[in-house]
């Protein structure tokens, strides 16, 4: 059973393929002047390699992000699974970053860049198998995202600052960080572990385009 996987950050593009659960094919694109047409030539090589019709699975990250970005993923994932006659499964862009076994804290901030060096940002706590939201998302330059560590470690005993990016002004003296880079591939891990939806609407934040 083939899973075919896209997911959209804010520099790249990029498309797994599984069979079962197991990587067999990944590919990256990076995006110039916020356009994500590359996504049509990796989609392209891809379907040169693999019958469309042998999918049974499409995964999507609903964001938050780019809207148009995160629009056309879905577009085009929606067109794949009618076309494959697939099952279409979604999940949170903060998904691939939380669905992983070495984290052993419980409360998380987790975080992503945006575009023009601004961040996503939310804290997660664990119940049960999965985390959870625990407060709301934010969007803010780094160094908000570090004061708002700081002021939400006083409630959160042994936060963790989870990020997909590196952050210049981290001081690892003070703040307890893991750096995970995410991709097609981690969407799809993390669907296989539960996080995933059959809802298909794109997270929209009021924020990101009263700024942009």
């Amino acid at each position: 059973m083939l899973s075919l996987s896209l997911f959209c950050s804010s520099q790249t593009i990029s498309l797994a393929v599984f069979n079962d659960k197991k990587l067999i094919n990944l590919s990256k694109k990076k995006i110039l002047d916020n356009k994500i047409e590359g996504i049509f030539k990796i989609l392209k090589e891809c379907l040169k390699k693999f019958d469309i019709d042998d999918f049974s699975n499409i995964f999507f990250s609903t964001g938050p992000g780019s809207f148009t970005a995160l629009r056309s993923i879905k577009a085009i994932s929606q067109a794949l699974a009618l076309t494959s006659n697939s099952q279409l499964f979604s999940a949170s862009s903060f998904s691939p970053l939380l669905a992983t076994n070495v984290i052993k804290e419980k409360k998380v901030l987790a975080c992503f860049k945006s575009t023009k060096n601004k961040f996503f940002y939310q804290v997660f706590e664990k119940k049960g198998r999965f985390f959870k939201p625990k407060y709301n998302l934010n969007l803010g330059e780094e160094s908000q995202l570090i004061s708002y560590y700081f002021e939400k470690k006083k409630d959160c005993n042994n936060l963790l600052l989870l990020s997909s990016d590196k952050l210049t002004n981290l001081n690892k003296n003070e703040i307890k960080s893991i750096i995970k880079k995410v991709d097609a591939s981690h969407l799809a891990k993390s669907i296989f572990l539960g996080y995933g939806s059959k809802k298909i609407e794109i997270f929209y934040h009021n924020t990101y385009y009263e700024k942009y």
